[in-house]
């Protein structure tokens, strides 16, 4: 947080950054069977003032964390869109999705909410906690939500104030 607050922010097009870190996930996604899409934006619509690096962890946190949960054969959809000044990253999974009772509560830091039986990877517990800190340093906010298309699975949606 200390780090995130004495960073020099310039322009981010979260688009490119996305698009650099996709081939990382298509690997870490295809060991568990897990496809990746990604919906690209228009070029230079989704650029928002931050610092790359913390912004790309934030997203690689979520990311990583809609691949762990996706069943075999699941896949992972990555969207970055501006629209009247708000810049949405959203990712969506096909995996249990987070009960409405705790959407906040996953944002604590060692919190992990894993369904009985089920045989998910191993987390600290702390990625999400990281997520939303980076998030909110940049002015944004994240919330874990229902996926919009009524299906199963989670949708997190990071907004921020578009450039």
């Amino acid at each position: 947080d200390a780090e995130l607050s004495r960073s020099r922010f310039e322009p981010v097009d979260l688009g490119t950054l996305i698009e650099n870190l996709l081939p990382g996930w298509e690997r870490r996604a295809a060991a568990g069977g897990v496809g990746i899409a990604f919906a690209r934006p228009r070029a230079g619509s989704a650029v928002i003032m931050g610092e790359g690096s913390r912004l790309a962890r934030a997203i690689d946190n979520i990311v990583d964390n809609a691949i762990s949960f996706s069943p075999p054969k699941g896949l992972v959809e990555i969207q970055a869109t501006g629209v009247d000044g708000e810049v949405t990253v959203a990712v969506e999974d096909e995996g249990p999705g987070v009960p409405a009772a705790s959407r906040e509560a996953i944002f604590n830091r060692f919190h992990s909410i894993r369904p009985e039986g089920e045989a998910f990877g191993r987390h600290s517990g702390l990625g999400l906690a990281i997520a939303r800190a980076i998030v909110e340093g940049h002015d944004g906010r994240i919330e874990a939500e229902s996926r919009r298309d009524g299906r199963t699975g989670a949708r997190f949606a990071m907004r921020f104030q578009g450039v």
